[in-house]
């Protein structure tokens, strides 16, 4: 079973920032968001893990802003609402198509002439969450740049990063492959790992992304996040 949304829905914030998608482990953990790639809620992520299955829900990775550069030309993919009103970047607007392949949530970015596939899912029985790119079509190479953004709380709650420092640690010798995260004394481990490719690690909260839904059931609004690595690749 394949259900598709078209550039007509995917194209306008208004309509993709209410449409959402879900995928599980099948032992209490998912990930979840909208199909804009905009944080709405205080339960989006990619990795909310259940420490103790089926409970101690606990968001852990929250997303990735990736950016692709392709014939010289600079493609934001990201979209996120920020404290102010803002809306930036405003990836949605390469969105050409937004699909379930199976049970799997597929999103094609147009980068001029290029097509560029993101797809996310879940391991059975494991707190593990896979994003996969793929180049479906284009005339060159496509270099993509992932801003990976993590947190370590109640997936009810939310988050004031300010003074907050987590320990990020690289993995893999040489250009590092992933980063080892640990949000303070005690708490599980994350890992972000890349299959190839580049990763940076960071330490810098972005603050104040805001939360239309939780802004419209009178909870708090406002979220930080973590940029604990940046992943580039061809």
């Amino acid at each position: 079973m394949t259900l598709h949304l078209g550039r007509d829905l995917c194209g306008h914030l208004a309509t993709a920032e209410q449409r959402e998608w879900l995928v599980t482990n099948g032992i209490g953990g998912y990930g979840c968001g909208t199909v804009a790639g905009l944080l709405t809620r205080h339960y989006h992520g990619l990795l909310v893990a259940a420490l103790q299955p089926p409970l101690e829900r606990t968001l852990l990775v929250t997303k990735l802003d990736e950016t692709a550069l392709y014939g010289g030309e600079t493609y934001a993919l990201a979209t996120n609402r920020w404290a102010d009103g803002s809306v930036s970047p405003r990836g949605y607007r390469h969105l050409e198509r937004f699909a379930l392949e199976g049970t799997i949530p597929t999103w094609t970015y147009a980068l001029g002439n290029a097509l560029l596939v993101k797809q996310i899912w879940m391991e059975q029985g494991a707190n593990t969450t896979y994003l996969r790119y793929h180049l479906r079509r284009g005339s060159g190479p496509v270099w993509l740049s992932a801003t990976a953004l993590v947190n370590y709380r109640d997936h009810h709650g939310a988050t004031q990063g300010a003074g907050w420092a987590m320990q990020i640690t690289p993995l893999g010798y040489g250009q590092p492959s992933g980063v080892k995260i640990v949000a303070f004394e005690g708490a599980t481990p994350v890992y972000l790992m890349a299959d190839g490719g580049l990763c940076t690690p960071a330490h810098t909260w972005y603050q104040g992304y805001d939360l239309a839904v939780e802004r419209h059931r009178g909870i708090i609004p406002q979220d930080d996040h973590l940029h604990c690595a940046t992943f580039r690749a061809e």
